[in-house]
């Protein structure tokens, strides 16, 4: 029966009856997506409530079934992380490319929130290097002090290998340390005195202060080398002995010609003012 051929009543009763199907249609929807959101609701309460129970049972007491759902939930999390993570980076990346004027407040207050959330991270970050530095400093430590009190007899190729490492390493800072200390020395003796810092006057003071004993160490090596080569027989010196002999002889010559002419200047210099007094 075509539109046309029914009755007002008879369309009116079609109307009525799609709008009742409508109605019972949308209802019929509603209640199964309440059903629907009910059941997910109490899967999930009952899956938290296992892996709560799995969280605190002893590894010793887990059934195959137990360490295959704990498999399974490092799974979902991994992935999880993987997938809420890459969002991040993509949402992020949207936003880096937004013109400003463009940005909403969620954009805005997101930005911020990055910014907040890497500055704590990188501060995270710098605490767990300096623990990990820290620790592996104490460890090294530890591990040179033992092998300090063992006997060289006693040693490993590992031990002997450390040994040699640290050696190496002492000598490469050492060298690095006073290459940084004459550049900074160097660097002093080309400024200007009223230019010098406290720092500067202090580090010049302790120079000279290191200067003086060492110069003082030197000559006293020096004495004590030349009175041990005095006592000893000809025929016990070495090449090196008879060297140093040598050279004390050269020196000693020329600081006696050089105190002669001294005392040659200092005694015309008495009669010059003799005769003018």
């Amino acid at each position: 029966m075509s539109h046309q051929n029914k009755t007002v009543t008879e369309q009116v009763q079609e109307v009525a009856q799609n709008t009742w199907d409508a109605t019972k249609n949308t209802a019929a929807n509603a209640t199964e997506s309440v059903q629907n959101m009910f059941s997910a609701g109490q899967e999930k309460a009952a899956d938290t409530a296992d892996k709560a129970g799995r969280a605190v049972k002893p590894e010793s007491e887990k059934t195959v079934g137990d360490k295959a759902k704990d498999t399974w939930d490092a799974t979902k999390n991994s992935a999880q992380n993987a997938s809420d993570k890459a969002g991040e980076q993509m949402d992020k990346a949207g936003r880096a490319v937004k013109p400003e004027s463009e940005k909403t407040l969620g954009d805005k207050a997101q930005d911020t929130w990055d910014a907040t959330k890497d500055a704590a991270a990188n501060v995270t970050e710098s605490v767990q290097n300096m623990f990990s530095a820290g620790q592996e400093k104490a460890a090294d430590t530890a591990d040179k002090a033992g092998r300090a009190v063992k006997p060289e007899s006693e040693k490993t190729v590992g031990d002997k290998a450390k040994d040699t490492w640290d050696a190496t390493k002492n000598t490469a800072q050492n060298a690095s340390d006073k290459a940084g200390e004459q550049m900074d020395k160097a660097g002093r003796a080309v400024k200007p005195e009223s230019e010098k810092t406290i720092g500067d006057k202090a580090k010049d003071t302790w120079d000279a202060t290191k200067n003086s004993a060492q110069n003082a160490s030197d000559k006293a090596s020096e004495q004590m080398d030349k009175a041990g080569r005095a006592v000893k027989p000809e025929s016990q010196k070495t090449m090196g002995d008879k060297a140093k002999d040598t050279w004390d002889a050269t020196k000693n010559s020329a600081q006696n010609a050089s105190d002669a002419v001294q005392s040659k200047v200092q005694e015309t210099q008495k009669a010059a003012q003799s005769k003018t007094s």
